[in-house]
């Protein structure tokens, strides 16, 4: 396998990637030498400074895309068509044309493409997600998301995966970019994707089964002490998960529900341990195993509802979402 992007986010895939036997990792690429060249010292892999040559050169079977956002779609594409399955950061692309492209290479070339929506690995969400799959908590009524604004495009997905297709929003905005501390994740992303809201967001959103969530975020938390807060609301009762944050992501379970009726709740991980396991998740999907994974389609579609979200804030409106937007 081989890694396109050697910064942060490429020596965490890396380190995911050399926990498992089955997987070498042969090639890095990132356009600082330096970079490159250190991560790939360490796993005995070939450095680059262009990914074309790369792909060209050693044909890698999986490829990590872990540039800046601007920069998935060229090399998503080139290592699609080079024959690579693609897991890539999210956002998927910097456009929705652009993510709409890759998708669709993806398909016609036979490779997989994966969004590495690593959140769907926090424990208690998937602890959650099996309460809900199984119907053990009753119908749901209401959900509350709270997210720092910097885990907001995870929290749309966290809303489609637990609760299934989101089909209409309505959104109000305060604050833009430019307020946003963390610079140059913006360069190149189409101002119709809200991705990282600033001061204020709030949303109400409607899933397919006619069930209704708020999805709320901004950056002025401190993200050390937040991240996500969830509020379900069912037939049966409450469930609640607190305090959602980087030392402990699991966060705590606050419930009028029986506990002994629900398995064990997981015990704290930090937030740095999601990572791998999705990674590795990916590579199970990739040799055939049935696994959950955020494809390229999950990827795209985050980034639909992204839009969708910024039009309503703009012109007041109920949005609506169908599957072919």
């Amino acid at each position: 396998m081989a890694i396109i992007g050697c910064g942060g986010q490429g020596r965490i895939h890396a380190d995911a990637y050399a926990q498992l036997p089955n997987v070498q990792i042969v090639g890095c690429c990132d356009v600082v030498p330096e970079r490159a060249e250190q991560l790939a010292s360490r796993y005995g892999a070939k450095a680059f400074t262009d990914f074309r040559e790369m792909l060209t050169s050693l044909r890698p079977d999986i490829v990590s895309v872990c540039t800046l956002e601007g920069q998935h779609a060229d090399a998503t594409i080139a290592a699609l068509q080079a024959g690579a399955h693609v897991l890539c950061e999210k956002m998927l692309a910097a456009s929705l044309d652009e993510a709409r492209a890759m998708v669709q290479t993806a398909r016609q070339v036979g490779r997989l493409l994966a969004t590495q929506f690593n959140y769907r690995h926090i424990p208690s969400v998937r602890w959650l997600k099996r309460l809900l799959d199984d119907v053990i908590l009753g119908e749901p009524l209401l959900v509350t998301l709270l997210t720092h604004g910097y885990c907001h495009h995870h929290g749309v997905d966290l809303l489609r995966f637990l609760f299934g297709e989101i089909v209409a929003v309505q959104a109000t905005l305060q604050g833009d970019r430019s307020e946003t501390p963390y610079r140059g994740w913006e360069t190149g992303i189409s101002d119709d994707l809200l991705y990282i809201p600033s001061r204020a967001m709030g949303a109400v959103v409607q899933f397919a089964n006619g069930f209704l969530g708020v999805l709320s975020s901004s950056i002025r938390h401190r993200i050390e002490d937040f991240m996500l807060e969830l509020h379900l609301l069912t037939t049966k009762g409450r469930l609640t998960l607190r305090r959602m944050h980087l030392s402990n992501i699991c966060g705590e379970l606050d419930t009028n529900l029986p506990l002994t009726d629900l398995p064990p709740f997981p015990d704290p991980v930090p937030f740095s341990a999601t990572f791998a396991p999705s990674v590795h998740a990916f590579v199970a999907a990739v040799q055939g195993e049935s696994v959950d994974i955020a494809t390229g389609e999950d990827g795209l579609r985050a980034m639909e509802v992204e839009q969708a979200l910024n039009t309503a804030a703009k012109t007041g409106q109920i949005v609506t979402l169908t599957a072919g937007d």
